[in-house]
C-alpha cells in the first residue's frame, strides 16, 4: 500500500515536472537575456565615471555579450526537449517567442547602443529600434509558419543567429581590448538594419536539426571539434560561426536566384519564333 502511494506520488510529480521542463529552460534563456541588459546598464553607469579602466569596461562588455550566447544555447535546447518529451504547447511556443524577443532583440540592441551607437545619436537609435522591431516580426511569423512552411528550413535569418551577428564582434574586440572606432560605428549602422531586413525576408536558412539525418557519429565528431574550439577560443569561434552561417545562406540564395532567372530566360528564348 505504501509502495503504491509512493509510486503514485512519483507519477504525479513526473506528470507535473515533465511539461514544465522546457518552460524552465526557456525561463533560463530569458533570465540570461535580462542579465545581459542589466550588465549593459551597469557598464553605462561606469562609462560616465572618470578614470574607469578600459580593461574593466571591456571585461564587462565581454560578459554582457557572452550572456546572450548562453541564452542561445538554452534556446536551442527548450524546443528539442519539448519535442522529445511530447510536451509541446501553445503556451510554450508563445513564452519562447517572448523570451527570444528579450534575449535576441532587446538585449543585443541595448548592448550595441551602449557599446558604440550611443555616440551616433538618433541614427544609431533608429538602426537598433528597426532591428528589434524586425526581431518581433520574425518571431510572430515563425509562430504561424513553424508547423508547415518552416518545418525543415527557416524562412529568413533566425533571431538567435541575428543576435550573434551583433554581439559576437563585441566579444571579439573586447577580448583584445580594442575600443570601438568610427569604422565600427558605421559597420553597426549598416549591419543592424540589414540583418533586420534579412530576418523578415524569404531567404531560406538551414535548420541545425536537419544535420542529424546525415549520421549521428559524424555529428558527434563535428560537435566535439566545435565544442573544443569554442571552449578554447570562444570569441573567435562564435564570430566565425555566425558570420559563416549568415554569408553561406545569403550566397546560396543569390546563386539559386541567378540560376532560376537564367533558366527562365533560356526557356522563354526557346519559344521565340525566329523572324524571317
Amino acid at each position: 500500500m505504501v509502495n503504491r502511494k509512493k509510486l503514485r506520488r512519483e507519477s504525479i510529480k513526473k506528470e507535473v515536472l515533465i511539461p514544465l521542463l522546457p518552460n524552465i529552460i526557456t525561463t533560463g534563456s530569458l533570465t540570461l537575456g535580462l542579465a545581459s541588459i542589466m550588465k549593459s546598464l551597469q557598464i553605462l553607469s561606469l562609462k560616465v565615471l572618470p578614470n574607469t579602466p578600459v580593461e574593466e569596461l571591456n571585461d564587462k562588455f565581454w560578459w554582457a555579450a557572452a550572456l546572450i550566447g548562453f541564452a542561445i544555447i538554452l534556446d536551442m535546447l527548450d524546443g528539442r526537449v519539448a519535442r522529445a518529451l511530447g510536451s509541446e504547447s501553445r503556451f510554450g511556443i508563445s513564452y519562447d517567442s517572448l523570451s527570444d524577443l528579450v534575449s535576441f532583440g532587446v538585449a543585443p540592441g541595448v548592448l550595441i547602443y551602449v557599446w558604440t551607437l550611443m555616440g551616433a545619436g538618433k541614427l544609431g537609435l533608429m538602426a537598433l529600434l528597426f532591428y528589434i522591431v524586425c526581431v518581433a516580426l520574425r518571431l510572430a511569423r515563425f509562430n504561424i509558419q513553424a508547423e508547415d512552411v518552416e518545418k525543415y528550413n527557416f524562412t529568413g535569418l533566425p533571431s538567435p543567429m541575428a543576435a550573434g551577428l551583433l554581439f559576437a564582434p563585441v566579444m571579439l574586440l573586447s577580448e583584445f581590448n580594442i575600443v570601438p572606432t568610427k569604422e565600427i560605428v558605421w559597420f553597426y549602422l549598416f549591419i543592424s538594419p540589414f540583418v533586420g531586413i534579412i530576418m523578415v525576408s524569404d531567404i531560406p536558412y538551414n535548420k541545425f536539426s536537419n544535420l542529424t539525418r546525415r549520421g549521428q557519429f559524424n555529428i558527434l565528431v563535428i560537435a566535439a571539434i566545435l565544442i573544443s574550439a569554442i571552449i578554447t577560443n570562444p570569441s573567435i569561434m562564435v564570430t566565425l560561426f555566425v558570420y559563416v552561417y549568415f554569408i553561406i545562406g545569403l550566397a546560396t540564395y543569390m546563386v539559386r536566384q541567378f540560376k532560376s532567372k537564367k533558366s527562365v530566360s533560356k526557356s522563354t528564348s526557346d519559344f521565340v519564333t525566329p523572324q524571317k
